[in-house]
């Protein structure tokens, strides 16, 4: 049997102040590290032997990666990098706070912003130094470089990245993704066949880990081993 592993970054200092990051570049916190190599030590109690190790761009992602594959016994699975796991681009609203913004939008709004599933964030300027630094760290990205997304638009992006994983999976590849909140309720989304509506719900933690695996030509959850910690 082949299995995909999806796994959410640890803690960051914004996640713990309530700030919205999407695409910022933030460092593990030592909870985040500690997030990191719980997730591994489930990874390594599934007892499945991992061949590869896909993460988004973003330090979060590669360093939850890199932590987790210490907790794993033997050789060392390939690893990729691919923008397309990275976090929803939350436009505007990148580093400012969640109570900061439900106060001059309304919470409602702000939830939306959030959690919904068709409605964008403000836009950030194609001149803004956050986004400049964006385009320069996803040059591959190129006219697909968001300015702000959606959960739907996420979907959209990560789409081509778990259609591209499929032949490795079928090939008998035992992949993990290492990736997002928002991410990972998108891949969740295709992969269930889950409505907005039902998404709306699933919020994983820092660390958490999704198991599938592959069965009659389809991904299907599985309960996996119990987290530790």
């Amino acid at each position: 049997m082949t299995y995909l592993a999806l796994v959410r970054h640890g803690e960051t200092a914004w996640n713990r102040s309530g700030r919205f990051t999407g695409w910022a570049d933030e460092a593990l916190t030592a909870k985040g590290r500690q997030d990191a190599r719980a997730a591994g030590a489930v990874l390594a109690r599934s007892g499945i032997g991992w061949h590869e190790v896909h993460t988004s761009k973003l330090r979060r992602a590669v360093d939850t990666a890199a932590i987790a594959l210490g907790e794993l016994p033997g050789l060392c699975p390939r690893v990729v990098r691919d923008w397309r796991l990275n976090e929803r681009h939350v436009g505007a609203l990148e580093g400012g706070g969640h109570a900061e913004f439900a106060a001059l939008h309304g919470r409602e709004l702000v939830e939306q912003w959030r959690w919904g599933w068709d409605v964008r964030p403000p836009a950030v300027a194609a001149d803004d130094p956050r986004q400049s630094r964006h385009r320069d760290g996803h040059p591959e990205a190129g006219e697909e470089l968001p300015v702000g997304e959606s959960l739907q638009d996420v979907v959209r992006r990560v789409g081509p990245w778990l259609d591209g994983a499929a032949p490795r999976l079928a090939a008998g590849a035992n992949l993990v993704a290492v990736t997002h909140g928002t991410t990972l309720r998108a891949l969740r989304l295709i992969i269930e066949g889950r409505t907005p509506e039902e998404m709306f719900t699933v919020r994983a933690g820092n660390g958490a880990v999704v198991l599938y695996a592959l069965e009659a030509g389809a991904l299907r959850l599985t309960p996996g081993p119990a987290p530790v910690g």
